[in-house]
């Protein structure tokens, strides 16, 4: 809690329930430390601006190292990623049973998509869902239009047990091919994806407990 600003203390007073406060704390005070030993500056110190469609950025001192970075949580876990160049984005969701899963797939992602999903065997498809949320969330959160991009204007690969993959995007959503897709380490019960330019990257992946 010493970390946060006053804004992030009194947004973490607004939160109803005991728990969902401790999570948020817990996630905004780890983002700070992360960022801090990544080279931002002091952790107390960061000072965040919101960007187009809300995402936060990092304001950097000029003796600071720049960094983009991107903050998702679900449940009791949350995910953090941290670039040295480039927008990255992530998306952690909880694997849930979904009232009308199957509409809402078919509202909501490409054709093909919703084509790969009815094709998954019924025991396989409530990951395959949560595989295709995240990959796609995580890749309108790197671009940086969030939900102003058509989600099913782009096709990202459904099979929950095949390597993500951006298949096509189209239209207003064509930027989307400029950028790669991964899987994050599975975590039982999630779901996580990381996107991020094309590019060669050494991806390090630490759990905080």
């Amino acid at each position: 809690m010493d970390v946060l600003s006053a804004d992030e203390r009194q947004r973490a007073e607004r939160f109803h329930f005991a728990e969902h406060r401790s999570r948020f704390i817990a996630a905004h005070g780890a983002m700070r430390i992360v960022l801090s030993a990544c080279g931002a500056g002091a952790a107390k110190d960061l000072t965040f601006a919101i960007g187009t469609n809300n995402k936060p950025r990092l304001q950097t001192p000029e003796h600071a190292r720049p960094l983009s970075f991107n903050l998702s949580h679900s449940g009791s876990w949350g995910l953090l990623a941290v670039a040295t160049e480039g927008s990255i984005g992530v998306d952690i969701e909880e694997i849930r049973t979904l009232d009308r899963m199957e509409r809402l797939a078919q509202d909501t992602f490409a054709p093909g998509e919703y084509v790969e999903l009815s094709a998954l065997d019924e025991m396989r498809r409530l990951d395959g869902f949560f595989a295709c949320w995240t990959r796609k969330e995580a890749l309108i959160k790197a671009d940086g239009r969030g939900l102003e991009i058509p989600l099913n204007c782009f096709e990202v690969r459904v099979d929950p047990d095949a390597p993500a993959a951006v298949l096509r995007a189209w239209g207003a959503a064509d930027a989307i091919n400029a950028y790669g897709l991964w899987d994050a380490p599975p975590v039982q019960g999630y779901r996580a994806a990381v996107a991020a330019p094309h590019g060669s990257y050494d991806f390090k992946y630490f759990y905080i407990l």
